[in-house]
């Protein structure tokens, strides 16, 4: 027995001298100037508590590389590039780095000067790879107690590090540049210290922000997050987002804070807060806790520099100290704009010491929201303004008191039940697509004979690497006008026709919901066909798109919710032709409104002159919720 203890205990202490040597990748496994990915992993999973990649006379050339063991210190010379091999990286979530598997205390770093590079115009080639927004730089999955730290980290096919499910996490002296979606997405982590990184010139696959806080579901969280002295800078998008649409009251209180950071020279805004979804807001509440700005500077971005949306006076506290918001040179109406698309007051904002620089015609501050949506609750703060040489200071509160909520002007908003036994044959159009529809909608089609009806699709994918089959682009259930269950199928992407026989006058529902991120546009050359708007319905893109809307006899009201994610206009034509209730060009929720006394059925119009990106309508009031195409709604093709 004692000479099994002693073999071992001698096996023990073998096995963790050699788990504490330090390796050199070349000394030991060689070099491949032309694929190094069996070197490095056989380092990597060798056990060895540090391991070197050495500096050689050309870069290290690899295939994705795995770190699934704890306690590995993982460090690039000075000089040295590890370099994604071209040709490779097919995969769809293939990331050069990927530090996965629970483990705990990872440290990937450099010295002196040392990269990762990947080959973004390479992935960006629809011809030669599957589109995607995840062939991250660095993956950090559902770990513990993480260093990367003195990198430069350039040219990923998603972010320059990714972060979701890890704790205790280190950023440190990265430059993260020229990444396809984000320098860096944080989907959830519990303790994160980013400190004197640059996420620069991201551009490729939308957000393209510099960093975007932005959690995958409510269990998601982001507690005790803090990034100091970081630059966010020239991205085509944001250069901070926090974009908190999955959280809900029920959802871990968040607690981030940004001291001395710079947000520059972005296309929009420079900071952008969305605190909740407007959908589920009303009925699951928004994440509570507080993000916190100190010492920032926020300049020469393309918008405001600062956006704060759907902040509700009930949850989630945003403070700013000592903050400058320079939005001189700016397309922006203001340089703080606050907007809520929720029908809930804003609140639980303060500013202290901070200070506004704007041009002439420009506002301090801005706030849109639907009519008698106010500000509420906490909201206080004074802000220095220089507007055009001339200083003065804004009264935060007298702002809110100026906007305070007003309850009876608040809309009631509720859409006419259709009764589709009872819907006339005459409902607007036929031979017109719809404008293009991005998430789920019914289209409803009336056969005014027995006979047979087509209907087309016009079917895209505007994200091809949201999974599942690549050429499915919805999925139909088609009913009649008594509910009756007729049996699904598959719509592809393209141009795609469906016939329907009609024994009789009827009714048929075309139920569509979308798969892989498809838009959809639908017509129907035989019949009239209109999509039902009794919920909120989403475009996507459009210049010039017009609707019908039927207004019945003796109706008293119309009412339309227009709600744009990006800026988009509305008009609400009359059937004599006059506008009777417009929203101009910008993102901000508004009910259109307009009172109606026909004594016979109308046919008025609903006119968006211009969709930046994605918006959302509903019909109200008295108007029968069916909207047919009235116009071949000049859908734009880009996305």
């Amino acid at each position: 027995m004692r000479g099994l203890l002693f073999l071992f205990f001698s096996f023990v202490l073998a096995a963790q001298g050699l788990r504490a040597e330090a390796v050199r990748v070349s000394e030991r496994w060689g070099f491949d100037p032309a694929d190094a990915t069996k070197a490095v992993q056989s380092a990597l999973d060798s056990g060895a508590r540090t391991v070197i990649i050495d500096r050689q006379g050309s870069d290290w050339i690899v295939r994705s590389l795995f770190i699934t063991n704890s306690n590995v210190e993982v460090v690039l010379e000075d000089g040295v590039t590890v370099r994604a091999k071209r040709g490779k990286f097919h995969g769809k979530t293939d990331c050069l780095f990927k530090i996965d598997g629970n483990v705990k205390n990872v440290t990937l770093r450099g010295e002196g000067k040392a990269s990762l590079v990947m080959n973004k115009g390479d992935y960006l080639d629809a011809r030669r790879y599957s589109v995607s927004e995840w062939r991250h730089a660095v993956s950090i999955l559902h770990a513990k107690t993480v260093v990367i730290r003195n990198l430069s980290i350039r040219s990923s096919g998603g972010d320059g590090v990714y972060v979701n499910g890890a704790e205790n996490v280190l950023l440190e002296d990265l430059a993260c540049i020229d990444h396809n979606r984000q320098g860096s997405s944080p989907i959830s982590v519990k303790g994160m210290v980013v400190r004197r990184c640059v996420f620069n010139d991201t551009y490729g696959a939308p957000p393209q922000s510099g960093i975007d806080l932005e959690p995958n579901r409510e269990s998601n969280c982001f507690v005790d997050v803090v990034y100091e002295d970081c630059e966010f800078k020239g991205n085509a998008y944001q250069g901070i987002e926090f974009h908190l649409g999955q959280f809900t009251a029920r959802t871990h209180p968040m607690s981030v804070a940004f001291r001395r950071c710079v947000s520059c020279g972005n296309r929009s805004s420079g900071i952008s807060i969305l605190s909740g979804d407007a959908e589920k807001i009303p009925s699951a509440g928004v994440v509570r806790g507080k993000i916190s700005f100190e010492d920032c500077l926020v300049v020469g971005n393309g918008r405001e520099p600062l956006k704060v949306m759907n902040q509700v006076t009930n949850g989630l506290e945003l403070a700013f100290t000592r903050c400058r918001f320079d939005a001189t040179g700016s397309s922006a109406e203001s340089a703080i704009l606050f907007s809520n698309t929720v029908a809930a007051d804003l609140g639980a904002v303060t500013f202290k010491d901070c200070s506004v620089k704007i041009d002439r015609g420009m506002k301090p501050c801005l706030f849109e929201s639907p009519d008698g949506i106010g500000i509420s609750g906490r909201f206080e703060g004074m802000l220095s303004v220089e507007q055009s040489g001339e200083k003065s200071e804004f009264d935060l509160g007298v702002f809110a008191s100026e906007h305070a909520p007003q309850p009876e002007k608040v809309v009631r908003f509720k859409s006419v039940a259709v009764d589709f036994r009872a819907l006339p044959t005459e409902i607007g159009t036929k031979g017109l697509f719809t404008p293009a529809v991005r998430k789920a909608f019914t289209y409803v089609m009336v056969a005014p004979t027995a006979g047979e009806y087509r209907v087309v699709f016009r079917s895209r994918k505007i994200n091809p690497a949201k999974g599942g089959d690549s050429q499915l682009c919805a999925v139909c259930q088609l009913r009649d006008r008594a509910g009756t269950d007729l049996g699904k199928f598959d719509i592809p992407v393209g141009e795609f026709s469906f016939a329907v026989k009609a024994s009789g006058p009827n009714v048929y529902r075309f139920e569509i919901a979308q798969r892989n991120s498809g838009v959809i546009s639908v017509a129907s050359k035989d019949a009239e066909g209109a999509i039902l708007a009794n919920r909120p319905i989403a475009l996507f893109h459009g210049s010039d798109v017009r609707l019908r809307l039927k207004v019945p006899a003796g109706a008293k009201e119309v009412l339309v919710s227009f709600k744009p994610d990006e800026p988009a206009s509305a008009q609400l034509i009359d059937a004599a032709g006059r506008v009777v209730s417009e929203v101009p060009f910008r993102k901000a929720a508004q009910v259109l409104r307009a009172p109606c006394r026909n004594a016979v059925d109308e046919f008025w119009t609903l006119r968006f002159p211009k969709i930046e990106e994605d918006m959302t309508f509903q019909v109200g009031g008295d108007a029968l919720p069916l909207a047919s195409p009235a116009s071949l709604a000049n859908v734009r093709e880009e996305e």
